[in-house]
């Protein structure tokens, strides 16, 4: 079944239009305005994100190495030492915590980059000396150091020889360096809690431009976030930007910044005005422009439709009685009127014409010849040719009376068995043969199996016609192949002949097959077109035609539809 696509009305095509000519060209203007103007900002945010990222790792490193220097000292001016020397001498403890516990002050109780420092004996856990810079902060600390923190510290120190040791807990980043003795022997730790706020307050401008921003030294992370400060914490953020190194103290400190996402209405508020602007300008438009068409054409083109459809249903002579608002349509319905009075003149003509002419129809039909009256006149020419011992029209004549009960299909089948087909063109082959003597030679290829499969009437003989008349006849004679056989569940039959198909020829059978093609594409191949109609009404899709050339002098055309009990 063909399906007809129904065209667009004109509403739609001119709201596509709209879109196309006046919607899309201001969109496509104002994203690539966006894409530009975000190429901009990401070369710009990098190129300031680089100056930023520099300079602030630059500061960030001074300050770890001068936090660095200090635990150095601890360990290098010998105060602690020989403080811990004397003690081992003379046993006395309280001197010996009162001096350790003024170097912590002394030293540390006034740095801004520490918030409190530590001193763990190893053989000496009672001695506990610390500082502290904030007076609110010391006890706390010392406290939140010596029951959660000391031990675990203590133990990961004992694996670490003279390196320095940067850890995280419960948000607190805390260095911890071993202090040896004369022989080159760990005895005590000190852990200096770190300012987190001065130590990495140069990476203020950096987080400023920046989505995230990682801070590792040595592939140890020290700082990871989003938004705000904070130190490494178990699930950390790593972005994927633009790295930069720095060294402190013979380690490498590594910055790494993802440059924050461009938006674009707010980072380019002229383009939100415009594109609201835009906006507001075109909606209006399009409801005008809408209306103006509705009213213009597409109303006039519904009353047009709305009348031809009247015009349809069999009111002869209905007329437009609307005015139109332009002169274009004003002439469209007074062509409309005058044809429609014309149509109504010309039917009532016709039909008194037909009356007319009905009764000579009548007659004529009368005295035509019925087929009936045609077969007896042929049986009585073949007495006469049997009575004058005329053998060869007598067989011709039983050949074309033959072909004629086929054609004629008094019995009304519309499928009959292949021996009974076979038949047909038998006869026709015979008289053709007559007419070509020799020169024409049959081969039959039957699967005697088929004999008794219903095939549809006259499916052979147009075959082999079209092979006689198209190739067979110009070229004198030739060889036709008759065959007939079982592919799986369908029947085969194939007609192949001499011949050869030119790309005109090849066209024509193409249109032909066409299920698309009109009876005057085709009028040169009434034989074929008739086998291709009746495949397609018996079988559909299932029942094909094909005519192919074979070889380089064979043309072949195959029937192929399903076999049925």
């Amino acid at each position: 079944m063909n399906h007809t696509i129904r065209p667009h009305s004109l509403h739609d095509r001119l709201l596509t239009a709209v879109l196309l000519c006046w919607v899309l060209p201001v969109l496509g203007v104002m994203a690539l305005a966006g894409i530009l103007i975000g190429r901009n900002y990401e070369n710009t945010s990098r190129q300031d994100l680089e100056g930023r990222a520099v300079n602030a790792l630059e500061q960030t490193a001074l300050r770890l190495d001068t936090v660095f220097e200090d635990s150095k000292e601890v360990s290098y001016d010998g105060v602690v030492r020989n403080s811990y020397r004397l003690y081992q001498k003379d046993g006395d403890k309280a001197a010996f915590y009162r001096t350790v516990n003024d170097y912590l002050n002394q030293n540390f109780a006034r740095n801004e980059r520490v918030l409190a420092a530590f001193l763990s004996f190893w053989e000496e856990p009672d001695v506990r000396p610390y500082a502290a810079s904030r007076a609110d902060y010391g006890y706390s600390a010392q406290r939140e150091y010596r029951e959660g923190i000391e031990q675990d510290l203590l133990e990961k120190m004992s694996r670490i020889d003279t390196g320095i040791l940067l850890l995280e807990y419960s948000g607190e980043l805390y260095l911890a360096r071993n202090l040896l003795d004369s022989h080159f022997r760990p005895y005590a730790t000190v852990v200096l809690l770190c300012d987190r706020d001065v130590l990495f307050q140069a990476l203020e401008p950096v987080w400023q431009v920046s989505e995230a921003v990682t801070l590792c030294i040595d592939d140890a992370l020290l700082l990871s976030g989003h938004g705000d400060l904070r130190t490494i914490n178990s699930d950390p953020v790593i972005p994927d930007g633009y790295s930069f190194t720095d060294t402190v103290s013979g380690h490498t400190l590594c910055l790494t910044a993802e440059i924050a996402p461009f938006d674009f209405w707010r980072e380019a508020p002229e383009i939100r005005i415009a594109g609201l602007f835009v906006a507001l300008l075109a909606i209006p438009l399009l409801f005008v422009v809408l209306l103006l068409f509705r009213r213009h054409i597409t109303k006039p083109v519904e009353t047009l439709v709305a009348a031809s459809k009247h015009l349809q249903n069999g009111e002869r002579g209905f007329t437009i009685e609307e005015k139109a608002d332009s002169s274009e349509f004003e002439t469209l319905f007074d062509h409309f009127n005058t044809m429609s009075a014309e149509l109504k003149n010309q039917f009532e003509r016709s039909y008194q014409e037909q009356q007319a002419l009905q009764q000579a129809r009548m007659k004529a039909l009368q005295s035509q010849i019925n087929p009936h009256f045609l077969n007896n006149t042929l049986e009585i020419i073949n007495w006469e040719a049997r009575l004058a011992e005329n053998d060869r029209v007598s067989a011709m004549i039983e050949a074309l009376s033959v072909m004629m009960d086929g054609a004629l299909a008094r019995d009304g089948r519309s499928r009959i068995p292949l021996r009974e087909e076979l038949r047909y063109v038998d006869a026709y082959l015979y008289i053709i043969r007559e007419r070509l003597g020799e020169r024409l030679i049959v081969i039959r290829e039957i699967d005697d199996t088929m004999m008794n499969v219903m095939v549809p009437r006259l499916i052979l003989q147009p075959l082999a016609e079209n092979a006689v008349e198209h190739d067979l006849t110009p070229r004198h004679g030739g060889t036709l192949c008759l065959r007939v056989y079982r592919d799986d569940t369908n029947a085969v039959i194939e007609v192949e002949h001499d011949g050869v198909m030119s790309e005109e020829d090849r066209l024509s059978v193409e249109t032909m097959l066409s299920s698309a093609a009109s009876d005057t594409e085709i009028s040169g191949q009434v034989g074929l077109r008739n086998v291709r109609q009746r495949l397609s009404l018996l079988y559909g899709e299932k029942g094909t035609l094909s005519l192919t050339q074979s070889g380089p002098d064979k043309i072949l055309a195959r029937v192929c539809f399903p076999l049925t009990d």
